[in-house]
């Protein structure tokens, strides 16, 4: 008999919910069947929960609120930030992109080639070899 309380969370759910979202790196305890064991739940139980209708819905609107959080976004941003002053490119080109601070930059490339016949490895040091002259420049303008 279903007396509508199907639809909402109880406390252990609530709480299985909770662990699953945080990042699983940070999880204590580290996985879902350690996490049944100290629960006292079934680990089947935990996968039948995650399959409810109710439950999945739960879950996926509390991860789109948390993938929507300011404190998330600037927590990447920094992140990136901090990866892109070790010198990784690809961090500082995300970065910039992220913050409207990359305008995008006109080149004109010679290549005796047609695109298309550019492989993807040739492509990739054209495109480090510009970027690394980019980052010469600018070291140059900061030394003015």
């Amino acid at each position: 008999m279903h007396n509508g309380m199907d639809n909402i969370l109880d406390e252990r759910q609530e709480k299985f919910l909770n662990w699953l979202l945080v990042p699983q790196s940070h999880r204590v305890p580290t996985s879902q069947e350690k996490y049944a064991l100290e629960a006292g739940v079934d680990e089947t139980t935990l996968r039948r929960w995650k399959k409810k209708p109710m439950f999945k819905m739960e879950w996926e609107r509390r991860v789109a609120d948390l993938q929507q959080s300011p404190e998330r976004t600037q927590k990447i941003l920094d992140s990136l930030y901090a990866r892109a002053l070790e010198g990784d490119n690809n961090s500082a080109k995300l970065y910039l992109q992220a913050t409207n601070r990359l305008a995008p930059t006109q080149l004109h490339v010679e290549h005796s080639q047609k695109p298309s016949e550019i492989t993807d490895a040739e492509l990739d040091a054209l495109i480090a070899s510009v970027a690394q002259s980019e980052v010469e420049s600018r070291k140059e303008q900061k030394l003015l």
